[in-house]
C-alpha cells in the first residue's frame, strides 16, 4: 500500500499544486494568529493588561474564523482535485483497491499536502509576526507607550498549530475522499470523460446546515439577554457577534450551495435577452450544466465578496449609529483598517482559495473552449465565453455575499436598541462596487488566463489530454 500511496503522490503533485495557494494561506493565518496570542500573553507584564487582552482576543478570533473559512476552502479544493483525477481513482479500483484503501490513499495525499503547506506557512508566519504586532499596536494607538510587544515563537506552539491544520485539512477532505471511494470503477472511467458526476444526498451536510442555522438564530436570541444586562461593553459585544456572524452565515450558505447555486444563477442570468450576447448564453448553459463546478467556483468567491462587503459596510454602519445618536466623533478604532485586523486573514484565505479553485478547473475549461473552436468559434468568441463564465461566477458570489452582510445588518438593526441606541444604516455603495470590480477582475484573470496557452495546441490534442486524465 505504501508503494501505491507513493505513486499516487508522484502522479498527483501537479493537481495539488494548483490549489496549494489556498492551503498555504490558511496555514499561514492559523499560525500567525496563534503566535499573536502567544506573544500577547507573554507581554502581560510589559504592556497594559487591556492591550494584552485585546491582542489575545484578536488573535483568538482570527484563529476561529480561519478554521471556519479554511474548512470550506479546503473542502472545495479537495473536491476539485479528486474530480480532476477520477480516472486515477478508477484505476485504483480496477487494480483491486478496497474503498478503505482509496480513502486512505486520498487522506495520505491530503496529509502530505498539509504538512508541506504547513512548513511554508510557518516560515511566512514567523517572518510576518513582528510586522503584525507592530501594526496591531499602531492601529490601536498603543505605539505611544514606546514598548514593543516581544515576538514569541515557541516550537511547541508551531507543532500544535500544524497538528490543528492537518486536522482541518483531513476533516475538510474526508467527505470528498469517501465520495471518491464509493464510485464504481467502470462508472468513474466513464465519468472521467466529461459527464457531471451524480450527487448523493449527504446527511452530514444537512447536519452542518442545521448547526450553522442554530448559531445564526442564537445571535438574535441572545439580544434580549444583552438588553437585560446592559453595560458599557454591550455594543462591543454586539460588534463581536456581528463579526462572528458574518462568517457563520457564509458557512451556512457554503453548506447550502449545492441546493441554491444553480437556481439562483439561472434566475439572474436569465434576465439578459438571448439576442443581446450569444456568448453570455453559451457561458450560462455551460455553468448550469456543470453545477458542481459552479458550486466549487462560487464558494470561495462568495466568501471573498461577503467578507470584503463586511470590512467596508459594517464599520460605516457602526459610525452611522453613533452619529445618529448624538455621538460627536466617530467610534474610536472602528474603520476598514480595524476590520482588516479581524477579517483580513479569512478574506485572504477566501481570495487565495478562489484563485486556486479557478486555476484548478482550467484544463477542463480549456477543453470546452477547444470544442467551441472545433465548432467554428473564433479565438475572440472563445475568450468572451470564458469571460462571461467568470462574470457569472462573480455575480452569483456577489449576490450571496450581499446576503452575508445583509444578515449582519439585520442583526445590528435588531440588537442596537439593546445597547441603548437607535439604528442607522450606512451602505458605502462606491467602495462596494470597487471591491466587486477587483474581485471580478481577479476571477476573470484566473478563469481566462490559464486557457490562453491551450490555443497554441491543436484542439483535438487539448481534448485528448483531458480525456487521458
Amino acid at each position: 500500500m505504501r508503494k501505491v500511496i507513493a505513486a499516487e503522490l508522484r502522479d498527483s503533485w501537479s493537481a495539488w499544486l494548483g490549489v496549494c495557494l489556498g492551503f498555504v494561506m490558511t496555514g499561514f493565518g492559523l499560525t500567525l494568529a496563534a503566535l499573536v496570542v502567544q506573544s500577547s500573553l507573554g507581554a502581560r507584564e510589559l504592556i497594559p493588561e487591556m492591550e494584552s487582552d485585546a491582542y489575545t482576543i484578536i488573535g483568538g478570533s482570527n484563529l476561529l474564523l480561519c478554521v471556519v473559512v479554511g474548512l470550506s476552502v479546503v473542502g472545495a479544493a479537495t473536491s476539485l482535485v479528486l474530480d480532476s483525477r477520477r480516472g486515477a481513482v478508477a484505476r485504483l479500483g480496477l487494480a483491486g483497491a478496497t474503498p478503505g484503501g482509496v480513502v486512505g490513499s486520498q487522506l495520505c495525499q491530503l496529509a502530505a499536502v498539509a504538512v508541506a503547506s504547513a512548513v511554508v506557512a510557518d516560515l511566512l508566519a514567523i517572518a510576518a509576526l513582528r510586522p503584525a504586532l507592530d501594526y496591531l499596536q499602531a492601529e490601536r494607538g498603543a505605539e505611544s507607550a514606546g514598548i514593543a510587544v516581544p515576538a514569541v515563537v515557541e516550537p511547541a506552539t508551531l507543532v500544535a498549530v500544524n497538528l490543528l491544520w492537518v486536522a482541518v485539512v483531513l476533516v475538510g477532505g474526508l467527505r470528498q475522499a469517501r465520495r471518491a471511494s464509493r464510485i464504481p470503477p467502470v462508472e468513474a472511467l466513464r465519468q472521467s470523460q466529461g459527464a457531471e458526476p451524480t450527487r448523493t444526498r449527504s446527511v452530514a451536510r444537512w447536519v452542518r446546515v442545521v448547526l450553522a442555522l442554530l448559531i445564526v438564530l442564537g445571535m438574535f436570541a441572545i439580544v434580549p439577554v444583552l438588553a437585560a444586562n446592559r453595560g458599557r461593553e454591550t455594543f462591543t459585544q454586539i460588534m463581536q457577534l456581528n463579526l462572528f456572524g458574518l462568517v457563520v452565515v457564509g458557512w451556512l450558505l457554503a453548506e447550502l450551495m449545492p441546493s441554491v447555486v444553480r437556481p439562483l444563477t439561472a434566475a439572474w442570468t436569465g434576465l439578459l435577452p438571448a439576442t443581446v450576447a450569444p456568448q453570455w448564453w453559451l457561458a450560462r448553459a455551460t455553468v448550469l450544466a456543470r453545477a458542481q463546478r459552479l458550486t466549487r467556483s462560487v464558494t470561495p468567491v462568495m466568501f471573498t465578496c461577503g467578507l470584503a462587503f463586511g470590512v467596508l459596510g459594517l464599520p460605516a454602519t457602526y459610525n452611522a449609529i453613533f452619529a445618529a445618536n448624538g455621538v460627536d466623533v466617530e467610534l474610536e478604532h472602528v474603520g476598514a483598517e480595524t476590520f482588516l485586523v479581524n477579517l483580513g486573514m479569512p478574506l485572504a484565505i477566501a481570495m487565495c482559495g478562489s484563485v486556486g479553485s479557478l486555476f484548478m478547473m482550467s484544463k477542463q475549461r480549456t477543453a470546452e473552449l477547444a470544442l467551441l473552436g472545433i465548432a467554428g468559434a473564433t479565438p475572440g468568441q472563445r475568450t468572451r465565453a470564458a469571460t462571461a463564465e467568470a462574470v457569472i461566477v462573480t455575480g452569483t458570489a456577489a449576490l450571496l455575499g450581499l446576503v452575508m452582510v445583509g444578515v449582519s445588518f439585520a442583526h445590528l438593526a435588531y440588537a442596537t436598541p439593546a445597547a441603548g441606541f437607535g439604528f442607522a444604516l450606512a451602505v458605502p455603495v462606491l467602495p462596494f462596487l470597487v471591491a466587486l470590480l477587483v474581485t471580478g477582475g481577479i476571477t476573470i484573470a484566473t478563469t481566462v488566463g490559464p486557457t490562453l496557452a491551450g490555443r497554441r495546441l491543436p484542439e483535438p490534442r487539448v481534448i485528448a489530454r483531458l480525456v487521458a486524465e
